[in-house]
């Protein structure tokens, strides 16, 4: 069964311009297990179209740094990030990397 398990923002600095992605992030059971998956996109001067899919990430920490990755894959920066929690939004937090 999938389900919502949270969503949450993040920014993230490219040439310049700060683009904020809006990532739902659901979660699928199998029998005693729990996998994350999310899924956002976002545009750029060079291209029309980027989408990130973050698969089968075991924690919500993990997804968090599948999509750091791929954010620095792609040229962007991530600055911050909160998450949704009951119903309101939790304040920004800075994105810790490990370099």
């Amino acid at each position: 069964m999938i389900t919502e398990f949270n969503r949450f923002q993040l920014e993230a600095v490219k040439t310049g311009r700060n683009v904020v992605f809006q990532v739902t992030v659901f979660q699928k059971r199998d029998r005693d297990r729990a996998k994350l998956f999310a899924e956002t996109q976002c545009s750029d001067p060079y291209h029309f179209m980027i989408q990130f899919i973050i698969r089968e990430a075991p924690t919500f920490e993990k997804l968090l740094e599948k999509f750091y990755r791929q954010l620095d894959h792609r040229g962007f920066v991530p600055l911050r990030y909160r998450v949704r929690e009951n119903g309101k939004w939790a304040e920004w937090q800075p994105v810790a990397l490990d370099s």
